[in-house]
C-alpha cells in the first residue's frame, strides 16, 4: 500500500514542529547507526516499501543540485534563483525522482535525511574564496530547507585542504544555524567524510569539532582499490586500529566508523602481489556483497586473515579473489566501535547488499546490515529501559 505523499508531509510537517526538540537531544545521546545512499540509484518506489527507515538514524542522501565554483562568483539572488528555486527533482519512479518521497518516509519513521554533496576541485575552488565560500553555505542551506533536509554532510575526498576544509565548514555551520533560527526548534547537523589515513594537528582537531556533529571516518578503500598496484584487504580491522590512533585528538563522540558492504574483486593476481598498471586496468573491479552468494554457489571459499582480522573468497583454482567484510568481521568492527566509546557506525552504500524483498516478507533483506541494525537496536532498547528505570529510582 502505497503512502499519500500529501498525508505523508502533512504529518512529517506536525513532527518536525512538536518533537524536534526532544528528537535532537536524544539523536546526540544514542550510537548512531547511519547509511549513505546514492539518490540516482534508488531502483523504484518498491524500493522503499521495502526499505527498514528506523534500521537507521541517519540517511546521507547524494542528491545535491548541479553545481560548480564559477557559479557563485554570480549575485546570489541568480544563483538561488538557479540552484534552489528553479530546481526540481525530474519527475519518475526511480533515481532522485523519489528523493523527496525518502525524505518524506524516513521522517514518518524518526529517521533525519541529510544532503550529501560529492566534490574535490571544485570545493578548494569554492572554499579557497570567502566571498563564494559565504555564498555557497548560504544557497546550500536554503537548498536543505526547500526539500526539508536535516542538514549538511560534505563529502570532500581526494583534493582536500584541512584548513580550506575548517573554513568552509564554518560557514556552513553558521548557515545552519541562521536557518534554525525563526523556528528556535530545530537543529540542523553538519557532519562530514573523511579518510582514515588524514591526520589533524590538535588545534585543527579542535576547531573541527566546534562546528560540526561528528566525523565521518572512511575506514575503507585501504587496499589496493582499483587505482593502487598491490590488491589487498579493503577494511582490515588491524589497519582500522592503527589509522585511528591519528584520531586520538578527537574525542571519541566525534567519531563515526566506516563499514563496508562492497569490496573489490581481482583476477590473475594474488594479495600483496605487485601488478605492472593499476589494478581496475588489468586486474580488478569494484565488488558489492550481492554478488557474492552466488560466488559461493559456485564452489568458491572463505579463507580468514587473523591478522587482518578480515576475509578472502578464493575461487577454486585460486586464480580469482574477492576482499569483502562478512558478518563476522563487520561484528568484530562494531564491537571494536562500541568498545571505544565512538559516535556511531555508517555504511557505503545502501544499494551493495541489497536483496528485494521475498514472497511473504514486507521488507528487502541486507545479510550485512540487518545483523549490525539488529545488534545496535537490541543494546538500545536495553539502555532505554536502563535509563527509565534509573528515572524512576531518582522520582522515587
Amino acid at each position: 500500500m502505497h503512502f499519500s505523499v500529501r498525508a505523508l508531509f502533512l504529518f512529517v510537517f506536525c513532527y518536525t514542529v512538536f518533537f524536534e526538540v526532544r528528537a535532537s537531544e536524544n539523536d546526540r545521546d544514542i550510537f548512531i547507526h547511519s547509511i549513505y545512499v546514492v539518490g540516482d540509484s534508488i531502483s523504484s518506489r518498491s524500493q522503499l516499501d521495502q526499505t527498514r527507515f528506523d534500521w537507521f538514524d541517519i540517511m546521507y542522501v547524494m542528491a545535491s543540485p548541479m553545481w560548480e565554483a564559477s557559479d557563485f562568483d554570480k549575485p546570489e539572488t541568480d544563483v538561488v534563483q538557479k540552484m534552489v528555486r528553479n530546481h526540481s527533482y525530474s519527475e519518475g519512479d526511480f533515481g532522485c525522482s523519489l528523493v523527496p518521497e525518502l525524505i518524506a518516509r524516513a521522517h514518518f519513521d524518526g529517521t533525519k535525511v541529510l544532503l550529501s554533496i560529492l566534490g574535490d576541485e571544485e570545493y578548494n575552488l569554492v572554499a579557497e574564496d570567502p566571498e563564494r565560500r559565504r555564498k555557497f553555505a548560504r544557497v546550500i542551506s536554503s537548498f536543505v530547507a526547500k526539500y526539508n533536509f536535516d542538514g549538511v554532510d560534505v563529502d570532500w575526498e581526494h583534493t582536500l585542504d584541512l584548513e580550506l576544509h575548517i573554513a568552509l565548514l564554518t560557514d556552513l555551520r553558521a548557515a545552519l544555524d541562521e536557518l534554525g533560527k525563526p523556528t528556535v526548534l530545530r537543529n540542523y547537523f553538519l557532519t562530514t567524510a573523511i579518510h582514515s589515513w588524514r591526520k589533524y594537528t590538535c588545534e585543527q582537531a579542535s576547531r573541527l569539532c566546534g562546528v560540526i556533529d561528528w566525523v565521518n571516518v572512511m575506514t575503507y578503500d585501504m587496499g589496493g582499490g582499483i587505482w593502487g598496484k598491490t590488491p589487498s584487504h579493503n577494511a582490515p580491522l588491524d589497519k582500522i586500529k592503527k589509522d585511528l590512533k591519528n584520531w586520538r585528538m578527537f574525542p571519541s563522540n566525534k567519531i563515526c566508523i566506516g563499514l563496508a558492504n562492497y569490496g573489490f574483486y581481482y583476477r590473475g593476481i594474488l594479495p600483496g602481489e605487485m601488478s605492472d598498471v593499476p589494478l581496475g586496468e588489468k586486474n580488478g573491479r569494484y565488488f558489492d556483497y550481492t554478488e557474492l552468494t552466488s560466488l559461493v554457489s559456485n564452489g568458491w571459499t572463505e579463507s580468514y586473515d587473523f591478522c587482518a582480522e578480515a576475509p578472502y573468497y578464493y575461487s577454486p583454482d585460486k586464480t580469482e579473489f574477492v576482499t569483502i567484510d562478512n558478518s563476522h568481521s563487520l561484528q568484530l568492527k562494531l564491537e571494536w566501535a562500541l568498545q571505544c566509546d565512538y559516535r556511531g557506525v555508517f555504511w557505503w552504500e545502501f544499494q551493495s547488499d541489497y536483496f528485494p524483498a521475498e514472497a511473504g516478507f514486507d521488507f528487502a533483506r541486507h545479510p550485512l546490515i540487518d545483523p549490525i541494525a539488529e545488534r545496535i537496536h537490541a543494546d538500545r532498547s536495553i539502555w532505554e529501559r536502563s535509563s527509565d528505570s534509573n528515572s524512576s529510582n531518582t522520582e522515587r
